[in-house]
């Protein structure tokens, strides 16, 4: 009888191949060639281009691929987008049996490793439809031998849009006093506000600040209104399940002539300041109808804060205060009043202008 023997050093050989084979197994699974048609969300967009991606294509040198959908839900109008290396492309939508057509070939092997080959373009109308790979699909290595590629499908479908209910409306506001614009949707559960200071032609997101309140609900909070935001436009974004759509755009006018003569409330401060315009120095007085807390600020055109002479609580009475602006750039501020007690409050404004010296 013959006995089998292994040593321990063919155990850990065999071992040794065991692992080898699982890890490249292994690997070679994970750089697996696939070939995928895009899913697109269209909403309601009239086009819609839907992408075919490879993955881990290498050493290509021909092409053959057959695509179909239901010509009722979109319409085909070309292919676009073509990778420059697909140069000499042909394609074609044939009618029998009805598919698209792709065929490359060159001589010259390409790579495409997460890269996009082309985008199909299609006329939507409305309904959703999958946009699938047939049979006889093939890509082929440059002595073309066919290549195990995975097909994967796409498809275009629909999304909810937003229904707006309430657009926002054109605000007018005394400079410094706070507004609001204000949105209703039955379906939209995002909201994101935009600003534009060119009349529309560019506009930017906006987030929650000093001034901004809202900027991701359907009201947005305007805290104070600098007399620089005359005539800034204001829509708001909204989406369902990442369709998107737009407010008509809001405008903002900032009553310039209230700038110059001031609230009510400086008429109960007699809120002043001589000399005006200014050119190193002036005095700023007010009068008190009370004992309560006071701030008097000075800011720029767009609500910045230049300088604070007053935070403290002062009693019934006239009071001057001397701000020195021979710092300050030539050009227009605002120096406010806000006045509070446990009766009453009041904030009054009034413009100055700095002078060259």
């Amino acid at each position: 009888m013959n006995t089998l023997r292994i040593s321990v050093k063919e155990m850990k050989r065999a071992g040794f191949v065991l692992l080898f084979s699982l890890f490249i197994g292994i690997a070679t699974t994970a750089q697996a060639q696939t070939l995928t048609i895009g899913s697109v969300l269209a909403c309601a967009a009239p086009e819609v281009f839907v992408p075919v991606t490879g993955s881990n294509l290498v050493g290509i040198g021909s092409i053959t691929l057959y695509i179909s959908f239901d010509s009722s839900k979109v319409i085909y109008q070309s292919l676009e987008n073509i990778d420059p290396q697909l140069n000499g492309v042909i394609y074609s939508l044939n009618t029998s049996p009805f598919q698209l057509a792709i065929v490359w070939t060159k001589v010259t092997p390409i790579n495409f490793s997460d890269k996009k080959l082309f985008d199909i373009h299609f006329k939507f109308k409305g309904e959703s439809t999958p946009v699938f790979f047939n049979a006889d699909c093939e890509i082929s290595n440059s002595q073309l031998q066919i290549l195990p590629v995975n097909y994967l499908n796409g498809s275009v479908y629909t999304g909810l849009l937003p229904e707006i209910i309430l657009q926002p409306k054109d605000t007018l506001v005394k400079p410094w006093a706070q507004t609001s614009f204000t949105i209703s949707s039955t379906n939209s559960p995002g909201f994101a506000w935009k600003e534009s200071t060119d009349h529309g032609q560019t506009w930017s997101e906006l987030s929650d600040n000093a001034v901004y309140k809202g900027t991701h609900s359907p009201q947005l909070l305007l805290t104070y209104t600098p007399p620089a935001f005359n005539k800034y436009q204001y829509i708001c974004s909204l989406n369902t399940q990442d369709c998107y759509t737009t407010t008509l755009p809001a405008t903002l006018t900032v009553d310039t002539l209230a700038s110059v003569n001031g609230y009510e409330g400086a008429k109960i401060f007699l809120l002043q300041n001589k000399p005006n315009p200014i050119h190193n120095f002036t005095f700023i007085e007010y009068t008190l109808p009370a004992k309560g807390k006071v701030s008097l600020k000075i800011v720029d055109l767009y609500g910045k804060l230049i300088a604070q002479p007053v935070t403290e609580i002062q009693t019934k009475g006239t009071y001057t205060i001397r701000f020195d602006a021979s710092e300050l750039t030539p050009g227009i501020y605002f120096y406010q009043l806000q006045f509070n007690n446990e009766n009453s409050g009041f904030i009054a404004s009034r413009k100055m202008i700095k002078q060259l010296n």
